[in-house]
């Protein structure tokens, strides 16, 4: 079983102020403290490959890529996994999934045992502030845990007045920006921004339900729908960049922006077929993982970012980075800071699948891509996602949404999550990412290199492996109306 750590460090915290009153603890330099504001943006489902400072279009994002063209550190970073409930839950706390133990609608309550980001900085003095937009990020998901603030974002009017209200003192702010994550808007105020020819007749809006039929891989997207789906994407990875140019320019006008520590990136990408699927969750290719990573310090701060140029860091780390920033000491066990060196890769994971757990590594230019099987793969697999979501698949299913999920729970709760079970070795692939895509990596000399970089990198994130079993934590009591809202984001209880 995961290590649970305790919300109180009374004896650490003792000896540290013990050791700082004994004069410095004898002599050793201590590292620099920021007491200014901290603001950290994070964007839904935004691929890196969007945004023009990091190669993507020039028109689509120009706030966020001006934003890259000043910071201390820009380019692409690697998420914990490929959807919201995993990856914020590895954000939040320092450490990957699996030892967040947040891994899908069932299991997605941030433990109430576990320090998150707001609660440390408050532990550090700061004010906090959250203005959450995605529905599982809500307080009755954890997410609340450690704000004196804490708000839905809605238009981002609210985060902006409170942004231009800062006055220099220790203050957290955290953002999340629901778009571009679907539902699709088609916004014509911004269709100037569109580089590629604008396919005909867009829609008012693309539902995760106009998408979900193509998140199976029997079935294939036709290029036409392909093209539009991704023209509507493009214009809300737009209307997100509006919202945070606006934030920005709140910022800017308290007089704060060079005493800010700002962190923007994004919880997990968007695919439009490149791994056989779309949207995100079914898996941990390129476009899902890859996302965009800004830094911006404050000025004059003495402390440097161990982050070398062209590497893909995992964004896992930022908030050991604010925690160690704002004078305190992350868990232990949490990912390594931004301000420390760290060579061995960057882990993603994802749980629950069709029988499937999947986990990725990345180093470099390499991803190592590890499917363990938990379990048989369940025929209507797909269909009942589409069913639990409001679709009415023809012909009905043959049994009850909850009952495909409920076996595929009771499988995965008895098995090794990267092992799989005795009777199946993991799958492995390595793939070589390149300005065009990826290519396949054949050679089993290095796959087998990669594969045990990846195992060693997961029992060193997560401890030993063990069965997850199948406790499933504090569940939330959710309205219909909040249920009916994570619906209309495209999640289904029992599936990602």
């Amino acid at each position: 079983m995961s290590i649970v750590l305790p919300r109180h460090r009374l004896s650490q915290l003792a000896a540290l102020v013990f050791c700082a009153l004994a004069f410095g603890c004898r002599g050793e330099a201590r590292p620099p403290v920021h007491r200014g504001p901290i603001v950290l943006i994070t964007i839904d489902a935004l691929r890196a490959d969007v945004v023009g400072a990091l190669g993507g279009p020039p028109k689509i994002m120009p706030a966020l890529s001006g934003l890259a063209k000043q910071a201390d550190w820009a380019g692409r970073a690697i998420s914990p996994s490929s959807w919201t409930v995993p990856s914020m839950a590895a954000i939040f706390t320092g450490f990957q999934p699996w030892r967040a133990r947040s891994w899908s609608s069932e299991r997605a309550v941030l433990d109430e045992r576990l320090v998150t980001l707001p609660e440390s900085l408050k532990a550090a003095g700061y004010r906090t502030a959250g203005f959450r937009s995605n529905h599982w990020l809500q307080a009755e998901f954890g997410y609340g845990q450690g704000f004196d603030t804490f708000r839905y974002l809605r238009e981002g009017r609210r985060a902006e007045s409170y942004l231009a209200k800062l006055d220099g003192g220790p203050d957290f702010v955290w953002i999340h920006i629901l778009p571009p994550h679907a539902p699709y808007v088609r916004r014509d105020a911004l269709l100037e921004r569109l580089d590629d020819e604008i396919p005909p007749d867009l829609p008012r809006q693309v539902r995760p339900l106009d998408l979900e039929p193509y998140y199976d891989p029997a079935v294939k997207l036709p290029a036409e729908k392909e093209r539009v789906f991704r023209a509507m994407y493009d214009l809300n990875a737009a209307w997100a960049d509006q919202m945070l140019g606006r934030l920005l320019a709140a910022l800017k006008r308290s007089g704060q922006w060079d005493k800010t520590f700002l962190v923007v990136t994004a919880d997990h990408g968007e695919e439009f077929g490149e791994n056989g699927q779309i949207a995100h969750g079914g898996n941990l290719g390129h476009v899902l993982v890859e996302v965009p990573l800004v830094i911006k310090l404050p000025a004059g701060f003495r402390r440097k970012l161990d982050l070398q140029p062209g590497r893909r860091p995992a964004n896992v780390r930022v908030g050991p980075t604010l925690i160690e920033a704002a004078g305190g000491t992350p868990e232990p066990g949490a990912a390594p800071s931004f301000f420390r060196p760290f060579e061995k890769g960057a882990l993603s994971e994802l749980y629950l699948g069709n029988a499937v757990n999947r986990f990725s590594l990345v180093n470099g230019d390499l991803q190592l891509l590890w499917e363990s099987r938990f379990g048989a793969p369940e025929p209507e697999y797909y269909r009942a996602r589409y069913a639990g979501i409001g679709g009415k698949p023809e012909p009905p299913l043959t049994e009850p949404v909850q009952a495909i999920f409920g076996r595929l729970e009771r499988e995965f709760a008895g098995v090794l999550p990267l092992s799989g079970r005795r009777s199946e070795p993991p799958q492995v692939t390595l793939w070589r990412w390149t300005p065009n895509g990826t290519m396949r990596v054949n050679d089993s000399a290095q796959i087998q290199r990669m594969a045990r970089q990846l195992r060693n990198a997961w029992l060193a994130a997560n401890g030993s492996e063990v069965p997850p079993g199948r406790s499933v934590g504090r569940q939330p009591h959710l309205t219909p109306k909040q249920e009916e809202e994570l619906r209309a984001l495209g999640y289904v209880a029992g599936g990602n």
